[in-house]
């Protein structure tokens, strides 16, 4: 397959010194420091690390850890054992980055030998240098992290997809110095990605919830412009485009809208303008839920181009899920599509009285005979919750990320790779 940028066939390992950016950043029990779910761990280690390591290379592996002034903003030891448990194999856990420790580890590093460096965002430079300054990485490789280390190594591997829509120093400051080339999981969620916006399957369905709106509007814009069949709403994207038609859903779940998202007016003009021009493509709720002091209350919109789903719609109670009559007419859809993309859950799906919308179309996706891509973060929590993460094709490591590559947005990570193989393919 021809790529734009290098991925490990494309040169011999044996003996090189590899640093290697992996995302392992997971949840933490505050109380003893121990993780709770090693999804993001595992895959690492199964995919890249071991594969590194059976091609006797010398690895030394970077990561971080929440972000400063949060309870799990912890060292990588821990992450460090949980690896070894799960490759089998020694990953050494230093407590240094970039000093004098880290480096004399570096240096007598063996062939077959894995290290793994602390926190990355222990470090200033990870924390403050994180802009793109629109034209090249070179704010991110003149810090002190990455002219630290980039001499001390042969190649770059970079297997984090779930940072590839930021703009750190550890994910493309050393871009100019040394080969970087895409890990597994990388080259992995790059190409399912690129199969899910590009290959054919026709009726193809995305479905859109959760309350990331502002990039799903993106997102459905992007895939409505490459010829995708339908769009179904949900969550918070449902009550924008909700809004957008002219529907009222009410003062609760108007005030959410203003107060979670600052261009919120934008957002809505927008969402109008996809519906003007995609009215046959993009399907809504005409039934909700709503919460009312907690309890479930059903609401049916008589005629769905109605200014309101019913007169008086409580202003104290807001959407908190999509109907049964919706979820029956997404199910509906779901069963004759040959290619699915979902992000972002129907409602409130981590309370109980409000999971019945996720858990229903979750559910029809899975056993769905289409081919099908789910994005990260909250959704892919929803199918683990659910058992149903072993149905589905490809289901991304990364919940920011994957909602960018599919809104067709700037990917400092992916350009990155792109323009060092440029440069390198040329030496």
């Amino acid at each position: 397959m021809k790529r734009d940028f290098l991925v490990l066939e494309d040169f011999e390992l044996e003996g090189k010194k590899i640093l290697v950016r992996v995302d392992i950043n997971s949840s933490i029990n505050p109380e003893n420091g121990e993780i709770l779910d090693d999804t993001r761990i595992r895959r690492h280690a199964e995919k890249t690390i071991k594969y590194l390591a059976d091609k006797k290379a010398k690895i030394v592996i970077i990561a971080h850890q929440s972000r400063p002034g949060n309870l799990d903003f912890v060292p990588l030891e821990k992450h460090a054992e949980k690896m070894s448990e799960i490759i089998n194999k020694r990953v050494k856990f230093i407590p240094d980055i970039c000093n004098a420790k880290a480096k004399k580890a570096i240096r007598d590093l063996k062939k077959n030998e894995i290290l793994m460096l602390d926190n990355l965002r222990f470090h200033d430079d990870e924390i403050n240098v994180r802009e793109y300054n629109g034209r090249n990485f070179e704010p991110q490789e003149k810090t002190e992290m990455v002219k630290s280390l980039a001499p001390e190594f042969d190649l770059f591997v970079n297997d984090a997809f779930a940072t590839a829509h930021r703009c750190q120093p550890s994910i493309v400051g050393f871009s100019s110095e040394i080969p970087t080339i895409a890990g597994k999981v990388m080259e992995n969620e790059i190409e399912q990605l690129n199969k899910a916006l590009k290959g054919k399957g026709n009726p193809s369905l995305l479905i859109l919830g959760g309350s990331k709106a502002e990039d799903s509007v993106k997102i459905a814009t992007n895939f409505l412009e490459r010829g995708i069949d339908k769009v179904l709403t949900g969550g918070l994207v449902a009550n924008i485009f909700l809004t957008a038609s002219g529907i009222d859903i009410g003062n609760s779940s108007k005030d959410y809208i203003k107060n979670k998202i600052k261009n919120h007016k934008e957002i809505i003009s927008k969402a109008k303008e996809l519906i003007e021009k995609y009215p046959k493509n993009i399907e809504m709720p005409n039934d909700i839920a709503l919460n009312c002091g907690g309890f479930r209350k059903g609401i049916l919109c008589e005629e769905f181009d109605s200014k309101a789903f019913v007169e008086n719609l409580s202003d104290r109670c807001p959407v908190n899920d999509i109907g049964v009559e919706t979820v029956v007419r997404y199910i509906t859809e779901i069963n004759k599509a040959k290619k699915i993309i979902a992000n972002g859950p129907m409602g409130v799906f981590e309370e109980k009285e409000f999971s019945g919308g996720t858990m229903e179309v979750f559910s029809a996706i899975a056993k769905s005979e289409a081919y099908t891509v789910v994005g990260g973060g909250e959704t892919a929590a929803a199918f683990n919750m659910y058992g149903l993460k072993n149905d589905i094709d490809h289901i991304s490591t990364g919940g920011g990320a994957c909602i960018s590559y599919l809104a067709g947005k700037f990917m400092p990570a992916i350009e990155a790779m792109k323009r060092n193989k440029e440069k390198f393919s040329k030496k």
